[in-house]
């Protein structure tokens, strides 16, 4: 049986919402680090972190919290209770060392400066949208086979917590998943997203069943009410209903019964576990092929206690005997032996079976007198102070117990048995000196047993000195919520959750404490008020239509953007500017999502790979670069280009890349492999449009000698080459057929062309500027052009109906602003365009139902 500490108690600390603080000014950064180690050296063991947080309050390197609960009181250290409590001698409790009258002087000085912090804040936490977009995106990348194994656990709502709260979270993640897991090896959930907030499993790597997962996903009380789209689409990819759930919900359910059961697939007696892990107890105790170990004050147990332990198939099995008394057949003193009936045979109450599994960590079983398996012990045998109830409860109070690994206990039987030899008849007693080893070989094996699951958690990287991390992030995700940690919960922001509840009176009547300041609502309360509250703030809905009249701005580039592009769902753009930097952004949230440097001078072309993951750049030197979007890390860097690079495209199957120069070239690349495969020549000035068509193989090329050509890939045949325009050519695209193409340029003229004849077959005039982009709607009946606004006033986008060769009507959008770079989605719903300070605007292209 297991038991966990119980905390001691410090002061209640009540959190409320509260902004970060500004970031200090440079003399006040050694100022706030000292403090801030002063504060981890003499408080952080006991109050920081999860799991510990005696007396409720874990956060005491949380300069945020400790002011919105009150403990601190920037500016007056002695209005501070944190600063009281600590100068009066009262904390740290008991005989611990205390901080010198230096660091109490140090710590009066920073509280009265205004508490400034140098770290930068917490990363804000993510919509389920943008969690839902990372998650598909990932299944995109797995093979077809492999999705319907893949699972995810997402952190994302715990963002906002400090780094060391992150990594527990992420040590509990792996410790439990794989003491969940009868596979031979130990697995790591792999990260997919650059916050590593969100973890892929693979059913396969911990022996679980599908049919296990959705079981659990039915309880799920954070199941979207009204899913959309996106929600359905991993649904679809996965072939599961519910293949994402709350990392932190995961380990409060699947550490515990019904489920640590299940996905363990225990038995639900003792002797079927034996047979399970190839363990013959009578006969072991039967050919004295066991040990064991009884003693008083076990710590765990109210009564006497006996440990056993046997050799298993995957190592050691450990076994209690525990009493709810401590006489007649409960005595082991008086009786040693059984159990069994005879003058030595005691009785046993309860007990629990400790047991190595195939990957070297624990599993445990609770079971009663006859052997049943129970999902909690009765509390008259054992009890855990930890738990509400102080049951100890199968799976979590064991873990906890058991940080690491089996607790060394020395037998007290066998020096009764050896002092007291009359009180015992010969047979008793050679049969009970055989059983009860001497301490040294007992405590041998006890050790030897934890070296093994110690060896484990090493390799998942979960230290030894640590707190129990299950158990930790248990506790946490137990404890009741405060306005901040309820609005990451949801996704939203505390200000949205609070404008919320002061609108909704009903809502309000059960999560109004939470404007309350330092106010809480339980776990439970929220729980049950999730389904509603998701409903009303549209979680995981797919993003509202934008409207031409809905213009959302994204700003980050440092002068102007050059280059512009969409992934092919539409739900991602890149941009490249001439402050050399590649940035992505989350078309749902409007967010910056990466930043890449590394080019010398400016970003003149940006295209993302198929799937989204990575993105092509080129710039004015000389060089095309390959990124990964959740790393920020640059892949390969091409070489060849003797000029400033222009244009690019991607294949559809991304293996292969085009870019074009102001060296009057195009050039194929392999782009993973980083080499050249090609350059296709002939041109007579700089290649500025690029496009692959829908079979990768064909491409069109143009630029400033205004001639669109046709080549064939990968061999980099010439085709045909269409003359018409009489401007230079800035942008082409393939029909989604392949049959015709667009093209449009510096005439300020589209053109649409026959591919297999090169007969040019419209020419649609309207424009003021020069057009910079062109595509066709999905269906192919429609042409739409997109051109700057450099020279004069006009509309940025058109759309023409190419049936009847001409424009088809749409709503004014004349502005003043200048327009630099324009791109189209692939599905002709959306337009993209910068603006000379850098800013960029992303619209709904208008559709009838929105005129």
């Amino acid at each position: 049986m297991c038991r966990t500490p119980l905390a001691a108690s410090w002061f209640l600390l009540l959190t409320a919402n509260f902004a970060p603080a500004a970031a200090p000014p440079a003399s006040d950064v050694s100022l706030s680090s000292r403090a801030q180690t002063i504060l981890q050296t003499h408080c952080a063991a006991c109050h920081a972190g999860p799991g510990k947080a005696r007396g409720g309050f874990g956060h005491v390197l949380d300069r945020d919290r400790l002011v919105a609960g009150g403990q601190l009181v920037p500016g007056r250290p002695l209005r501070s209770p944190l600063y009281e409590r600590i100068a009066a001698g009262e904390m740290p409790p008991g005989k611990r060392k205390r901080p010198t009258p230096d660091e109490l002087h140090l710590l009066r000085r920073w509280i009265a400066g205004g508490a400034p912090m140098p770290l930068a804040p917490s990363p804000a936490p993510m919509s389920e949208l943008e969690v839902l977009h990372l998650v598909r995106a990932d299944l995109e990348t797995l093979p077809p086979r492999q999705r319907r194994f893949a699972r995810y656990l997402t952190f994302h709502h715990l963002a906002g917590l400090p780094a060391a709260d992150r990594l527990a979270h992420r040590h509990a993640l792996v410790k439990l998943v794989n003491s969940l897991s009868w596979h031979p090896r130990l697995r790591l959930p792999l990260t997919i997203d650059p916050a590593q907030t969100i973890y892929r499993l693979d059913l396969r790597s911990y022996k679980w069943p599908p049919r296990l997962w959705d079981r659990l996903a039915l309880t799920n009380p954070y199941r979207l009410p009204e899913p959309g789209e996106a929600t359905r689409a991993l649904a679809r990819l996965a072939e599961c209903d519910h293949p994402l759930l709350r990392g932190d919900w995961f380990l409060a359910t699947a550490s515990r019964p019904p489920f640590y059961h299940d996905f363990l697939q225990l038995p639900s007696t003792d002797r079927a576990l034996e047979r399970l892990l190839q363990v013959d107890v009578p006969g072991n105790l039967e050919d004295d092929n066991a040990v064991r170990a009884g003693f008083n004050g076990s710590g765990v147990a109210r009564a006497n206690r006996l440990l056993e332990r046997h050799d298993a198939a995957h190592g050691a099995y450990w076994r209690s005997y525990d009493f709810s008394d401590n006489t007649g057949r409960q005595n082991l003193f008086e009786r040693p032996l059984g159990p069994a009936p005879g003058p030595l045979g005691f009785q046993q109450a309860g007990g629990e079976a400790i047991f190595h599994l195939p990957n070297g960590l624990l599993g445990y079983l609770l079971f009663d007198a006859d052997g049943r398996r129970v999902d909690k012990a009765p509390s008259e045998i054992v009890s855990d102070p930890s738990r509400p109830d102080r049951r100890v409860e199968n799976g979590l109070s064991c873990i906890g117990c058991h940080a690491r690994g089996i607790l060394p206990k020395d037998d007290q039987v066998r020096a009764h048995v050896l002092k007291n030899e009359r009180a015992f008849a010969k047979a008793g007693r050679a049969a009970v000196l055989a059983l009860y080893a001497p301490p040294a070989r007992t405590r041998a094996l006890m050790k030897d047993d934890t070296r093994r699951f110690l060896d484990a958690l090493r390799y998942l990287g979960v230290g030894e000195s640590e707190t129990e991390p299950v158990s930790g992030a248990v506790l946490r995700y137990e404890a009741p919520l405060d306005l901040r940690s309820a609005a990451a919960a949801l996704g939203v922001k505390s200000e949205a959750l609070s404008d919320h509840l002061r609108r909704t009176p009903e809502m309000a009547r059960i999560l109004g404490p939470l404007l309350a300041r330092g106010g809480t609502v339980q776990r439970q309360v929220f729980e049950e008020s999730f389904g509603q509250l998701a409903r009303d703030l549209r979680m995981g809905a797919d993003a509202a239509p934008l409207l031409v009249a809905d213009k959302a701005v994204l700003r980050g580039h440092r002068g102007a953007v050059r280059a512009l592009g969409f992934s092919a769902d539409g739900r991602w753009a890149v941009s490249g500017g001439e402050d050399g930097t590649v940035r992505v952004w989350d078309l749902t949230t409007g967010r910056e999502r990466q930043s890449f440097k590394g080019h010398t001078d400016e970003v003149s072309a940006v295209a993302f790979l198929p799937g989204g993951r990575r993105v092509v750049s080129g710039g004015r030197d000389r060089t095309v670069r390959l990124w990964d979007v959740s790393t920020g890390k640059e892949l390969h860097r091409l070489r060849g280009h003797t000029d400033g690079v222009r244009s690019l495209a991607v294949a559809p199957d991304g293996r292969h890349v085009l870019s074009g120069g102001e060296d009057r070239a195009a050039r194929l690349w392999e782009v993973e492999a980083g080499k050249e495969v090609r350059a296709l020549g002939g041109h007579g000035g700089a290649v500025t449009a690029l496009t692959f068509s829908a079979d990768g193989k064909r491409a069109l090329s143009a630029g400033h000698d205004r001639v669109v050509r046709l080549w064939e890939l990968p061999s980099g045949r010439l085709l045909g080459r269409w003359d018409g325009h009489v401007g230079a050519v800035h942008a082409v695209a393939f029909s989604p057929d392949g049959a015709r193409a667009l093209s449009g340029g510096a005439d300020r003229s589209v053109r649409l062309w026959a591919v297999s004849t090169g007969q040019a077959l419209a020419v649609l005039t309207g424009h003021a500027n020069a057009v910079v982009a062109v595509g066709f709607s999905a269906d192919g009946k429609q042409a739409l052009s997109g051109a700057t606004r450099y020279e004069t006033p006009d509309r940025v986008l058109r759309r023409w109906s190419l049936a009847a060769k001409r424009e088809v009507p749409g709503p004014k959008e004349i502005g003043a602003e200048r327009v630099e770079a324009v791109a189209l989605s692939r599905a002709g719903d959306r337009v993209l365009r910068s603006q000379a300070d850098g800013s960029l605007r992303v619209e709904r292209i208008a559709t009838d139902e929105h005129r």
